[in-house]
C-alpha cells in the first residue's frame, strides 16, 4: 500500500468515526455515567459530541492539564506523559481538550503507519493490509482517536520494539522509557527487550540453542552484553521518576496503584489470579439479568480477553518472542486487580493478535471476512454508547 493511500484510509477512518459520534445522538439519549461530566466537559464551548471523546478517563486527563496531580484524588492512578505533552503546548489558544485530540489523532496516524511499514517488512504487503484493517475494525479502535492514550502508548511501543530489532538501543530504551512515563505496562517492555537481545544472539549463533537450560550460558550472555542490558534497564526511568514525584507528594511511590480500588469496577488492591477472575464472570453470566447494557459489556470483557490470549499463543510462533512476551504481561496485568474491567480496550496492546488476523484474511477465508464485518459493526456500536456517556471498556 502506498503511502498516499495509507494516509487516506486512515483520514477515511478517522473522519467515519467522527460523523458517527456527531449522529449519536439520533440513536441514543446523551446519559455520561461517570463523574466530572458537567464540570469539566459540557461546560466548554464546543459541542458535546466533540467534547465526548474525552469522556470517562478523558476528564482524569485534562484535571491533570489543567491543574496538576495535587489536590484531586485518585487522578493519580493516571501516568503522566500523554498529559504533560499537552501541556506543554497548551500556552497555544485552544482547548486543551482539542489540543488533547489532535495529539492523539497524530500519534494513531504515525503508530498506524508503522505498525504497517513493520508488518510489510516482516511478513508480506497482503497481511500488513489486512493486519491494519483488522486493527482499524476492532471494536474498540475508536479509543485509537479518544482523548486517551492508546495512541500515544502504542506509538512508543512499536518504535521501541522496531528500533530494538534495528539494533538500536539507545533509541530502544528511549522509547521504552516513555511507554513506562504513559502507562504501568510499558514496564514490560524491559523483559520485551532482553529477549530481543537474546533472540538475536541465538540467531548469529544457533548453536547457542542447545545451551539455553546452562546457567554457563546466561553468565556468558550478561557479559557478552552488559552495555546493551545496562542501557535497556535505564528504560526503567520512565517508571522510577513517576515514583519519586508521587514519594514526594504523597509519600507512597505506589499511589497509583493504591488508588485503584476506590474507582469501583470491582478493581482491588490484592492480586486476584486469572481463573479466579473468570470464575467470577462465569457466576456473573449465571445471576445476572440479560439483555442488559451491562450484561453486554461483561460479555464484551470476557470474550475480548479470552480471544486476546488466544490470539496471541497462536501468534507466538508468527511473530518475535519479544511481542509475544509484552503482549501476555500486558494484557496479564490488570487482571490482577479481580475484574476484566476496561479490557477490551487494553488487549489493543496486543498487536500479535492482529497480525494474526491478518494472516488469516489475507487467505480470503470467508468465515473470516465475516467476523470482520462484525467487528466493524461492533466497533460503531461501542462508538455510539461511547461518545453518549456508556461505559464500554
Amino acid at each position: 500500500m502506498k503511502t498516499k493511500t495509507l494516509v487516506l484510509l486512515l483520514l477515511g477512518w478517522r473522519i467515519t468515526l467522527f460523523i458517527v459520534g456527531s449522529l449519536a445522538a439520533r440513536f441514543l439519549e446523551y446519559k455520561p455515567s461517570f463523574p466530572y461530566a458537567e464540570a469539566i466537559l459540557l461546560n466548554r464551548n464546543l459541542p458535546i459530541w466533540l467534547a465526548s471523546w474525552a469522556n470517562f478517563d478523558g476528564v482524569h486527563y485534562l484535571t491533570i492539564i489543567e491543574k496538576g496531580y495535587v489536590g484531586t484524588g485518585l487522578i493519580q492512578a493516571f501516568f503522566p506523559l500523554y498529559s504533560l505533552v499537552v501541556a506543554a503546548v497548551s500556552f497555544i489558544p485552544i482547548d486543551p481538550l482539542v489540543l488533547g485530540l489532535l495529539l492523539s489523532n497524530l500519534a494513531f496516524m504515525a503508530f498506524a503507519i508503522t505498525f504497517y511499514r513493520y508488518v510489510n517488512q516482516n511478513y508480506s504487503t497482503k497481511i500488513a493490509n489486512w493486519s491494519l484493517v483488522s486493527l482499524l475494525l476492532f471494536p474498540t479502535a475508536f479509543f485509537l482517536g479518544a482523548f486517551y492514550t492508546e495512541s500515544l502508548f502504542l506509538l512508543v511501543v512499536i518504535a521501541s520494539l522496531w528500533s530494538a530489532q534495528a539494533k538500536k538501543w539507545w533509541l530502544a530504551s528511549l522509547f521504552a522509557g516513555l511507554a513506562a512515563a504513559t502507562r504501568l505496562v510499558g514496564i514490560f517492555l524491559i523483559p520485551a527487550l532482553l529477549l530481543e537481545l537474546l533472540q538475536q544472539n541465538m540467531a548469529s549463533n544457533k548453536s547457542l540453542r542447545t545451551q539455553l537450560y546452562s546457567t554457563q550460558f546466561y553468565i556468558q550472555f550478561f557479559k557478552k552484553n552488559l552495555k546493551q542490558i545496562m542501557i535497556i534497564l535505564l528504560s526503567s526511568l520512565g517508571l522510577l521518576s513517576y515514583m519519586a514525584y508521587l514519594q514526594l507528594n504523597f509519600n507512597d511511590p505506589l499511589y497509583f496503584f493504591h488508588v485503584q480500588s476506590e474507582f469501583g469496577g470491582g478493581r482491588q488492591e490484592s492480586l486476584v489470579v486469572l481463573p479466579q477472575v473468570v470464575w467470577r464472570y462465569l457466576k456473573i453470566f449465571i445471576t445476572y439479568r440479560p439483555f442488559d447494557l451491562k450484561y453486554f459489556v461483561f460479555v464484551q470483557e470476557f470474550v475480548f480477553t479470552t480471544l486476546a490470549y488466544l490470539g496471541v499463543l497462536l501468534a507466538a510462533k508468527k511473530v518475535r518472542w519479544s511481542w509475544t512476551i509484552f503482549s501476555l504481561f500486558a494484557i496479564t496485568l490488570p487482571t490482577l486487580t479481580g475484574t476484566f474491567s476496561s479490557m477490551p480496550r487494553y488487549v489493543l496492546v496486543a498487536l500479535p493478535l492482529f497480525v494474526l488476523a491478518g494472516t488469516y484474511l489475507s487467505k480470503k477465508s470467508k468465515i473470516w471476512l465475516f467476523f470482520l464485518v462484525a467487528s466493524g459493526l461492533l466497533l460503531l456500536c461501542n462508538t455510539i454508547l461511547f461518545i453518549q456517556g456508556y461505559w464500554v471498556a
